[in-house]
């Protein structure tokens, strides 16, 4: 395939695996009277603080980047004594794993993100101390009040 070929091929792809808006949910599965602070962010957008009860979920939709393959958000969650900051959505890892629709489970161990029905992909642990480090993305000066 000449180099013109492979361009309009990878453009195309492009196209069509970024075509419509990804979803990234976040819901409280703590279980009855434990809230979840949670802050998600990227690069361009802080999507603010919020509190969330039992069952609650906090959910938000973009397009991810067309060309470069680098769209990431955040996030920093919050229950009790427990802080943990992680990776809700990395283009590179989710783009054809949940192209349209990331949903996290924040469990008694930690978020999860839901593969199918109540199977989980993806697991992050809740550090055993006050405070963990992220996988990718940038929490420094992000404060939870």
């Amino acid at each position: 395939m000449s180099l013109l070929g492979k361009l309009v091929f990878f453009i195309f792809l492009q196209i069509t695996l970024s075509q419509g808006k990804t979803h990234v949910r976040l819901t409280n599965r703590l279980g009855p009277g434990s809230e979840l602070t949670i802050r998600c962010q990227s690069k361009d957008d802080d999507l603010g603080t919020h509190v969330l009860p039992p069952d609650g979920f906090f959910e938000w939709s973009f397009d991810p980047n067309f060309l470069v393959v680098n769209t990431l958000f955040f996030c920093r969650i919050q229950s009790l004594s427990k802080v943990l900051s992680f990776d809700a959505y990395v283009q590179e890892r989710d783009e054809l794993k949940c192209r349209e629709r990331c949903f996290w489970d924040v469990l008694p161990d930690g978020p999860c993100l839901i593969k199918e029905g109540s199977v989980y992909d993806i697991c992050y642990m809740w550090p055993k101390e006050i405070n963990a480090g992220i996988e990718r993305g940038q929490s420094k000066g992000m404060h939870i009040p």
